[in-house]
């Protein structure tokens, strides 16, 4: 089995575009890690609450710029709606205290997904995360 470029993605991962073989420009790259770090640190700022408003706007700005981009920027909200939503409901079983476990494995695993797809985005090779479903595409 061959390696692939790192600057090279299969068209059918990322949709077909005009540039040859699905290939990914820097701008591509650049964006996708954006879209990982910008929510990463708002994460950590709002305790995972507020990341997915740096995802959701890096999503917005990418969208149309082409389909790597969109696809990168599309796993980053996906990840953080998942983290979002799952540090809610941490914060609810604080009540019965389970939720002061729950809340720092979430954000620990929203940490290592976003910088995983980060690393990965900057390499022009697909990340799909683990336990996230796919809210955006």
């Amino acid at each position: 089995m061959s390696q692939t470029p790192s600057s090279y993605l299969p068209p059918t991962h990322f949709g077909t575009t005009d540039r040859p073989h699905g290939a990914l420009t820097s701008e591509d790259r650049n964006l996708g890690a954006i879209a990982h770090i910008t929510p990463l640190i708002l994460m950590l700022v709002s305790g995972g609450l507020a990341g997915f408003i740096g995802s959701l706007v890096v999503y917005l700005y990418a969208k149309d710029r082409s389909p790597g981009a969109r696809q990168y920027a599309a796993t980053a909200l996906n990840v953080q709606i998942t983290v979002a939503i799952a540090s809610a409901i941490s914060y609810v079983l604080m009540l019965v205290l389970i939720g002061f476990v729950t809340l720092p494995v979430v954000l620990v695993l929203g940490v290592i997904a976003h910088v995983v797809g980060a690393i990965k985005a900057s390499n022009g090779e697909v990340f799909t995360p683990p336990i996230t479903p796919r809210f955006v595409s």
